[in-house]
């Protein structure tokens, strides 16, 4: 199987380094990148014309040194963007550079302060599907991740919040099939992408299984927590997932079979999408070696070691016919 080695060179804004980025979206719309650093509480966008980068980074910040970003979501307006942050779902507006929660989550007490967005997705009818899990400080103080996380689905409507899935430990990369009769969905420290049968006039989740089990990909196996991460989804079914710990996004096929992997400068590979005005172009963040550390500084002009905290732009050797990008439904 082959390996492409992704280069220091391929950074893709060698001007900025985050924390914990992930998130990555590409907007064709006006062929733009959006990504998160979901330690520091900001989401981030730039236009990808070349040499336009310095001029066009835009960021978003809560003004809570507590808060977080896990994912964010497109609506039919460029500029106004759904947030998921620790508490619920928000507003961001890149007019204003103002941050507003319109739902908050039904979370009693102790999960208010335990839990906190992770991934999430808008799904094909306009709705927001949006894990939560055990937030830094807790799992640090505890020394462990709990099986305390859950899969939320937000109707665009009424904001009606369901819960999908439960009793999960880190919600991740999820997508659709193109018939929609599927969702793909993972929970990180399974190490495993599950696949169900979805029915949206009912909204159920039936006959989970395994459809890629990274524990057992050859490419990764030297490593002792291989986590599935952040994934993307082409329109045939095949899946590119980052895979954090292992230096590695993976290739998989429509049936889930390993294909190839795409080796990175940095060991916590976050999050992937495919984008570009040709759809040949592979995004990818990735996580500080010290991003547990919030008194590191995060210095761009250091590009020596693990290059952890770059996004990076790798040439596919063909163009990949991705998904549509899904936008918010209701209204905002």
């Amino acid at each position: 199987m082959s390996e492409f080695t992704v280069e220091r060179d391929d950074i893709l804004f060698p001007d900025y380094r985050g924390r914990l980025t992930e998130g990555v979206t590409y907007n064709p719309s006006n062929n733009t990148l959006i990504w998160v650093d979901i330690l520091q509480g900001e989401v981030h966008r730039a236009s990808l014309l070349e040499g336009k980068f310095s001029e066009s980074h835009e960021r978003l910040k809560f003004e809570d040194p507590k808060e977080s970003i896990g994912a964010i979501g497109l609506t039919n307006d460029d500029n106004v963007i759904v947030i998921c942050g620790k508490q619920g779902i928000g507003k961001g507006s890149f007019k204003t550079g103002q941050i507003e929660y319109f739902l908050k989550y039904n979370h009693d007490e102790t999960q208010k302060k335990r839990l906190r967005s992770n991934d999430g997705i808008i799904d094909p009818w306009g709705h927001l599907w949006i894990g939560v899990m055990t937030d830094f400080d807790i799992s640090e103080q505890e020394g462990k991740i709990s099986p305390e996380g859950k899969l939320y689905r937000i109707n665009c409507h009424d904001l009606t919040i369901e819960t999908m899935v439960d009793n999960c430990y880190i919600p991740n990369g999820l997508a659709f099939s193109q018939d929609r009769k599927h969702f793909y969905w993972t929970d990180s420290l399974t190490y495993t992408i599950w696949k169900y049968d979805y029915d949206y006039i009912s909204n159920t989740l039936s006959n989970k299984r395994e459809h890629i089990s990274v524990k057992e990909v050859d490419a990764v196996k030297q490593f002792n927590s291989p986590e599935p991460d952040g994934l993307v989804m082409t329109r045939s079914g095949e899946i590119f997932s980052a895979t954090f710990s292992t230096s590695r996004v993976l290739h998989f096929d429509e049936h889930g079979k390993y294909v190839e992997a795409y080796k990175l400068p940095a060991e916590k590979i976050t999050s992937v999408t495919i984008g570009g005005k040709l759809n040949d172009e592979l995004y990818i963040t990735t996580g500080h070696p010290h991003l547990s550390h919030p008194t590191t500084s995060i210095d761009p002009n250091d590009k020596t070691g693990d290059l952890g905290g770059f996004l990076f732009r790798y040439h596919l050797n063909k163009p990949h016919d991705v998904h549509v990008k899904h936008i918010w439904g209701g209204k905002l």
